[in-house]
């Protein structure tokens, strides 16, 4: 999938994770880049066949920034040193549930979803699998999600121990409305990076996906309904 170039690149900057060593080896970098940007292209024309919200996307609005933000964290290095890319309506810096794709020597994975949504758009998703539970059922029942997925990320540090405000235990979708985070991931190996077959493995990935993202999106797009006050007719 990448060049021995692009993976040692990634390897030396472990090593030298410094803006000197960086700017000394700005060819690299480019060359990288370039590489990655070809990748993320491929997959992004796979998807957009199958999926028509993404069809303004762009292949540069699917890469992350090299650049960490440093501004709060005690770790100071200034680069990243692992690839992810995202596939989104939006591209990567919108608010929508998007396709990800992450390699790293410390752990690789594909999926994609909603990370955390913000409270406002976090009440629109419970709302949508509460009102809409059977169709969003059948979508994590799809005989190619359940193949790559299993079914969503359940990690505790991803549910409340309760039911949210306004839904009951009896809810039978409480174990999905209990969720603060809304993801599927598949583990991938970090030396796949170098396997020209990981791409198809990727699209057959990804592309199982699409009905859970939009169903996601289209809680989030949707307007919330105001509240109507019926009042009794008053007689003079």
């Amino acid at each position: 999938m990448l060049s021995d170039q692009s993976l040692n690149f990634l390897a030396d900057l472990r090593e030298h994770n410094h803006k000197d060593w960086f700017a000394q080896n700005r060819v690299s970098y480019e060359k990288y880049r370039s590489e990655l940007l070809t990748v993320a292209d491929k997959i992004l024309q796979a998807i957009k066949s199958h999926d028509p919200q993404l069809a303004n996307t762009k292949p540069s609005q699917c890469l992350f920034r090299i650049n960490r933000d440093i501004r709060f964290s005690p770790d100071k290095r200034p680069y990243k040193t692992h690839i992810s890319l995202g596939f989104a309506p939006d591209g990567r810096k919108g608010e929508l549930a998007g396709y990800y794709i992450h390699f790293d020597q410390e752990g690789s994975f594909v999926g994609g979803g909603m990370y955390m949504p913000p409270a406002p758009l976090l009440k629109k998703i419970r709302k949508e699998i509460d009102l809409c539970w059977e169709e969003f059922s059948e979508i994590l029942h799809e005989t190619q999600f359940v193949k790559y997925y299993g079914d969503l990320d359940m990690e505790e540090s991803m549910m409340l121990t309760r039911p949210p405000k306004g839904y009951e235990e009896s809810n039978p979708a409480i174990k999905y409305l209990k969720l603060k985070s809304f993801t599927a991931t598949a583990p991938l190996e970090y030396n796949q990076l170098k396997d020209p077959h990981t791409i198809s493995l990727l699209i057959d990935c990804l592309l199982p996906l699409r009905d859970f993202l939009h169903f996601l999106n289209r809680a989030v797009l949707s307007e919330d309904e105001p509240e109507i006050i019926l009042k009794p007719f008053l007689k003079n």
